[in-house]
């Protein structure tokens, strides 16, 4: 198995302190390179490099990168650079004429100022190499050019089945997976197991050094869900172009928080593989498991439990600590810590409206955020809710007394998770206050989160985390929450009373019906769903969202870009799907991140030259936004898209040709949610 060790020492005080030096160990001698004469001539003691760095023409298609190759940046000598390659398993990369324009592209964008670098040829001798020039952003090869200037060289990367990478980290080593696309750590620990007595208290971090190496090649387990996992969790998975970067070549880092209404998911799911983004925006990406569920929103203020205690807002804590974890560890893998972009769907945007929420706790963490698809009319808990309704609920169907903690610790997960599907499953029965669709969520504990978003917005409590914010929605969000009310098929128009009662209560929905601005045509087939999914991505996504933007751009006045898809990525649907030909909750995620999951599988995931040229799109706006700290816009390739303002309401609308929309969207639908309406973040706090 092939290895390198790359030796990163990171003095915790600043990224100022970094001293990056990558290891090249002899465990991969056996490597056959062409270039034998130059291998004669280096010394066999180890090579001592800068920087590692995978570059690839990355298109998103099927298949994934193509014509990859390894930058070593650092200057040596031919035969040193030779060896360097074959500690790597590879050899100098041997740029074929139908590669040239990919390889030149990747160069000219990443290479910095490094205009010369050594590549294979099967020729090299001695006395005369192939040297690879950039003159004004195009390359020309000099098959003579001499072997003892110190220059950067190209590596090939294709022997990566099994290939396998060591990183010095500020606790210790950690080994993960080398392939075309980067390097891969799976399952980091980045919190001590929550089992015990940790389980329902904040999240303790890990300052000990470990003393054995860490595999990081598989996958962490899961957070306690209806489909298992266990309270051993608290795992992170890192995606990395470029190792040992040095303090100067660091690159900016997505964080990305999962979805799944808090009682679902991980960030391990193959959805979120990172592989893609970090390849095609030279980025590190971050994804992360925090505690779902009540292990990771317990609480009973009510009952007379204390925070000191039982703090609550657990799986909040959860995300802190990662982000934490990041600032002090991410430089070991080439992540700039002062360059940080938060970034969820659904549950995970309404994550990033809590962390918004939290200007003290958050203070730091991150430069820039985006939230896709956040349920904003669904609130944060109240301290009621979150301690009586859901805690006390499912304490008392477990037998547990009111103060009783140990008696909850002790239980196993599948009977608490039993005893909280029960609780959520009469949400609306319980706590008509609150949705249905996410009774256990953050709540306003007065530690972390002191209000509501919008009043936070408005400059109360200490405000909100004052970052540039990207924030957007699904054309026909609602629609596919329909059969989680029973409707897997179509219903009839009396129906949609029943459902607007469960969404809006009995006097809203009454007050809705009255204004008949959802009328239902029953010469349409499936009639009654199609309106009751307008009325449902109206009052949870689209018209709140609109209320937010113009609040902030108001209020905050941080930079703000508003979207919607109008277009993403659905795998195929039968006819009888409530979302087949629409654009539904978490369409966004494949085209956001054009997993390898999706890319290499066609049978299941028929990925379309318009789904790749899409997820192009989304994704550049994606990492420009991090790049940049908090600028979308990438290049003229592009319509330009203006920073949201409340009078223009300017939002950007991805589709195939994407154009931007002003006046705001569905506005005499959501100037009704406004006035006659108003939100559950208004009324129910």
């Amino acid at each position: 198995m092939k290895v390198f060790i790359l030796s990163c020492l990171l003095a915790v005080a600043s990224v100022q302190s970094v001293v990056a030096q990558v290891l090249i160990a002899p465990e991969a001698a056996n490597a056959t390179i062409s270039d034998s004469a130059l291998l004669k001539s280096a010394k066999p003691s180890i090579t001592t490099l800068s920087s590692v760095q995978v570059l690839a023409e990355n298109d998103l298609e099927v298949g994934g990168a193509k014509y990859p190759f390894i930058l070593l940046p650092n200057g040596h000598t031919a035969a040193l650079s030779a060896r360097g390659c074959q500690k790597l398993g590879e050899q100098l990369y041997t740029v074929q004429d139908h590669a040239l324009p990919s390889v030149q592209k990747m160069l000219a964008k990443h290479a910095g100022k490094s205009t010369r670098f050594y590549i294979g040829s099967g020729r090299n001798t001695t006395t005369s190499c192939s040297v690879l020039t950039m003159t004004k952003g195009v390359a020309s090869i000099n098959n003579k050019a001499s072997c003892k200037a110190s220059l950067p060289a190209l590596c090939s990367n294709t022997n990566t089945k099994g290939s396998t990478v060591t990183v010095q980290a500020s606790l210790g080593r950690l080994t993960g997976l080398r392939d075309k696309h980067g390097f891969r750590f799976n399952g980091i620990r980045y919190a001590q197991p929550p089992t015990g007595k940790r389980r329902f208290a904040a999240p303790v971090p890990i300052t000990t050094r470990w003393n054995n190496n860490v595999d990081a090649t598989k996958l962490g387990g899961i957070c306690p869900q209806p489909a298992g996992g266990s309270d051993d969790c608290l795992f992170l998975n890192v995606f990395t172009p470029k190792l040992n970067a040095g303090k100067s070549g660091l690159l900016p880092v997505m964080f990305y928080i999962h979805g799944g209404s808090f009682i679902n998911g991980a960030g391990s799911d193959p959805s979120f593989d990172g592989a893609n983004m970090a390849s095609r925006g030279q980025v590190v990406i971050v994804t992360i498991n925090y505690r779902l569920g009540i292990f990771g929103f317990f609480e009973r203020v009510d009952a007379g439990i204390s925070r000191k205690t039982i703090p609550g807002n657990q799986g909040v804590r959860d995300q802190l600590l990662a982000l934490k974890w990041v600032q002090d560890n991410i430089a070991s893998f080439g992540g700039d810590p002062r360059q940080v972009t938060a970034f969820g769907e659904s549950a995970g945007g309404h994550s990033i409206r809590a962390l918004l929420s939290m200007p003290v706790a958050a203070k730091g963490l991150f430069r820039a955020a985006i939230a896709q698809s956040d349920p904003l009319d669904i609130p944060f808990n109240t301290a009621k809710s979150a301690s009586q309704v859901v805690s006390g609920g499912i304490m008392k169907i477990l037998g547990c007394a009111d103060k009783d903690i140990n008696c909850m610790r002790s239980k196993n997960t599948t009977e608490i998770i039993r005893a909280q599907t029960a609780v959520v499953s009469q949400a609306i029965a319980l706590a008509p206050e609150e949705s249905f669709m996410e009774l256990i969520k953050p709540t306003v504990d007065g530690i972390l989160i002191h209000n509501q978003f919008d009043q936070l917005i408005a400059g109360k409590n200490g405000g909100v985390v004052r970052v540039p914010f990207m924030i957007g929605t699904m054309k026909n969000e609602g629609n596919g929450f329909l059969p989680s009310l029973g409707q897997t098929t179509p219903v009839r128009d009396i129906v949609f009373g029943i459902t607007a009662d469960a969404f809006l209560g009995y006097q809203r929905a009454m007050i809705t019906a009255a204004y008949n601005l959802y009328p239902i045509d029953d010469s349409i087939p499936d009639a009654t769903r199609i309106v009751e999914g307008l009325l449902a991505s109206d009052y949870l996504w689209i018209c709140p969202t609109q209320f937010i933007t113009k609040a902030w751009a108001t209020q905050v006045k941080t930079p703000l870009y508003h979207y919607q898809f109008q277009r993403a990525y659905s795998p195929t649907r039968p006819v009888s799907d409530i979302c087949h030909g629409l654009v539904c909750h978490g369409d966004d995620i494949g085209i956001v991140f054009a997993s390898p999951a999706v890319l290499n599988n066609p049978s299941e995931y028929p990925w379309t030259s318009d789904d790749a040229a899409l997820s192009r799109q989304v994704m550049d706006r994606w990492i420009a936004f991090g790049v940049t700290g908090g600028n979308p816009n990438t290049s003229d390739e592009y319509p330009a898209w203006p920073l949201y303002d409340a009078t223009k309401q300017s939002i950007y609308m991805f589709d195939l040709k994407p154009t931007i929309s002003t006046g705001g969207l569905r506005p005499q639908f959501c100037g009704f949610m406004d006035q006659a309406l108003k939100y559950d973040f208004q009324l129910y706090v």
